[in-house]
């Protein structure tokens, strides 16, 4: 276990700067726009209360700050797959007495969820530095101090808690994919992107187009489909509208009493998807994929 934390440990050390940067680059942004700029929230009669306007910006930093975090550790993934071949130190990590299921596993936990969970704490705590200066220019700071905070606090921990399920649950429903990428990275090195980008493509549409079959691509649109109802609203992936509706800005705040609860139930009903068939075989993909991440690791090459 100590060995396994070290490998953790390696990745903070080794990405630490530029994780720091992404986490705290849309809190910079938006505190700059609020205080520098000028905030329009429509005519009186639409203008959100105090309370509607902290939930939408703590909503929405959340969203950019998880949604930036994850996207680059996406983006970061296929080269990730041959780093120490890249820089020569594979060499001294095969010595290391640790196996290469740890080596693999750390890499991808610290990338694929830590950093992202993290996205999510940084957001809603950015929040509660830069709602103050929005909800402030507009109403004036009592009306900040004199919100909710109980429920409001409350809603947040549901929140995140939700988020941290919902991008577990959509990773491993991407596995396939994004493992699958690595997986081609570290056998095929620089052509490994291309060739899965151009089988998955070629091959769709030699099949749709040729022999009317699209497998290919509903796949993979039902993959990123479930994998964004397993984030939030996992109800709308069954076709029903199981969401807060929201016709009028006000109406956010009188959604903040039952918010944790539909928290929760839309976990319920992400778990409840995944145990499905699709999942399993999403699963499968996902272990055959790090199997070969494993093995190519273990040849040293």
């Amino acid at each position: 276990m100590n060995r396994f934390a070290t490998l953790l440990r390696r990745e903070w050390l080794q990405h630490q700067r530029g994780w720091i940067v992404l986490l705290v680059l849309p809190l910079c942004v938006l505190l700059l726009i609020a205080t520098f700029g000028e905030i329009h929230l429509g005519q009186d009669e639409e203008m959100p209360g105090a309370l509607a306007l902290t939930m939408m910006v703590t909503m929405g930093l959340v969203a950019l700050t998880v949604g930036l975090a994850w996207g680059a550790s996406l983006l970061m993934a296929p080269g990730l797959a041959r780093r120490d071949t890249q820089d020569r130190s594979i060499e001294f990590w095969l010595s290391m007495p640790v196996s290469n299921v740890q080596s693999v596993g750390a890499t991808l936990l610290m990338h694929l969820l830590a950093f992202p969970w993290a996205a999510v704490a940084a957001g809603l705590l950015g929040a509660l530095l830069v709602s103050p200066v929005i909800v402030g220019k507009v109403f004036g700071l009592e009306a900040w101090w004199s919100l909710p905070w109980g429920g409001l606090l409350l809603a947040a921990a549901a929140l995140a808690l939700r988020i941290w399920l919902g991008l577990l649950l959509a990773t491993l429903w991407l596995s396939p994919l994004i493992l699958g990428t690595m997986a081609a990275s570290a056998w095929l090195k620089r052509w490994g992107l291309p060739v899965v980008i151009g089988t998955l493509g070629v091959g769709h549409l030699v099949l749709s187009q040729a022999y009317g079959i699209g497998i290919i691509g509903r796949t993979v649109a039902a993959m990123g489909e479930q994998a964004l109802h397993a984030v939030i609203n996992a109800g709308a992936g069954g076709g029903g509208t199981r969401g807060l509706i929201v016709e009028h800005p006000d109406e956010v705040g009188a959604l903040l009493p039952a918010a944790a609860q539909w928290l929760m139930a839309d976990a319920g009903r992400a778990l409840a998807a995944a145990a499905s068939p699709g999942f399993l075989a999403a699963l499968a993909g996902g272990a055959a994929a790090f199997a070969l991440l494993v093995l190519r690791r273990r040849q040293g090459r």
